[in-house]
C-alpha cells in the first residue's frame, strides 16, 4: 500500500488490521488444531477446516501482534 500523506496511514492500517471476530475465529482454529495435532481436518462452527485454514489463522494472529517495523 502506498500513502501519499501521513494522515492516510491510520486509514490504511485500519483496512488491513484483522477485526475482533476474525481474531476470535483464528484463536478457535489454532486452539482446535493444537488440541488435535494429528487430525488433518476439523469441524469448527459448522465448517470443515483443514491445514490451509490453520495457516491463515496463524497469519491473522501474527498480523495482530504489534511490531516496530514490518517490511
Amino acid at each position: 500500500m502506498l500513502a501519499i500523506h501521513p494522515r492516510q496511514v491510520p486509514i490504511i492500517n485500519a483496512a488491513f488490521t484483522p477485526s475482533a471476530a476474525e481474531l476470535a475465529w483464528a484463536h478457535r482454529v489454532v486452539d482446535a488444531f493444537a488440541a488435535s495435532p494429528d487430525r488433518g481436518a476439523l469441524g469448527i462452527d459448522g465448517q470443515m477446516l483443514d491445514r490451509p485454514h490453520l495457516t491463515r489463522a496463524r497469519r491473522l494472529l501474527d498480523l495482530s501482534r504489534p511490531t516496530a517495523f514490518r517490511s
